[in-house]
């Protein structure tokens, strides 16, 4: 596995690229919705978009500032080494060895009183598939965290020429007992607050959001812009 090599500075610049060139550009907004306010320990996400852990990092660099790890998919980090600067470590979901290293790598860091960020799904998956899979990594890495949040992102078009993304996340309590009750218990939360989110993107139920990012000067207007000046 590849450790992280977190560097203050490189994620301050990427913050600012990220923010700048690429989401002001890809998205609408960025809404954010917090059930219960994340604490330090194990954050648990939905995995329905590429975009999901760069939104992540947003949402900590500009919200909760915790300054956490986040495990990705070890052929993932080889593509972008550079993401190991900004907190992500390395997991081999095809060595039994490697996953045990990196589970035990990101125990340490909840051991220290650091945030770790796990896609418990382990890939990306349609944001709309029905039951969720999970890992039992998760379960095994609660055991060692002070708490556990569960975020979920929902992608959504509406009115304009760029989708929303809608976050909101959900502290919870993982009951003691077998594995595979705490997996399936795990599974049932995230699956309802996947479900609760769809539907404030399907309402446009945006009053209880808050608004990261959005837009300053959506596509349609500068399309309006263009079209009357060509009139002219």
């Amino acid at each position: 596995m590849q450790k992280a090599q977190k560097n203050k500075l490189a994620e301050q610049a990427f913050h600012l690229y990220l923010k700048e060139r690429l989401i002001r550009k890809q998205f609408h907004r960025i809404l954010y919705r917090p059930d219960d306010l994340p604490v330090p320990g194990l954050m648990l996400a939905t995995h329905g978009s590429w975009w999901d852990g760069m939104i992540l990092f947003h949402l900590d660099q500009s919200v909760l500032h915790q300054n956490p790890y986040v495990m990705i998919d070890e052929h993932g980090l080889k593509r972008f080494p550079f993401f190991s600067r900004l907190g992500a470590f390395s997991i081999d979901r095809d060595s039994l060895k490697d996953v045990k290293m990196s589970l035990n790598y990101a125990k340490e860091r909840l051991q220290e009183g650091s945030s770790v960020w796990m896609f418990p799904q382990g890939e990306e998956r349609h944001q709309e598939e029905r039951p969720l899979q999970l890992a039992s990594g998760a379960t095994y890495l609660a055991k060692a965290a002070r708490s556990v949040s569960i975020f979920s992102f929902y992608y959504s078009f509406s009115h304009e020429q760029q989708p929303d993304v809608y976050i909101r996340t959900r502290q919870i309590d993982i009951p003691p007992g077998r594995t595979s009750n705490q997996t399936e218990f795990l599974t049932a939360a995230m699956t309802r607050l996947y479900d609760d989110v769809r539907f404030d993107a399907m309402s446009e139920n945006v009053e209880a959001y808050q608004v990261l990012t959005q837009r300053t000067d959506p596509l349609p207007v500068k399309t309006e812009r263009w079209l009357k000046a060509v009139r002219r």
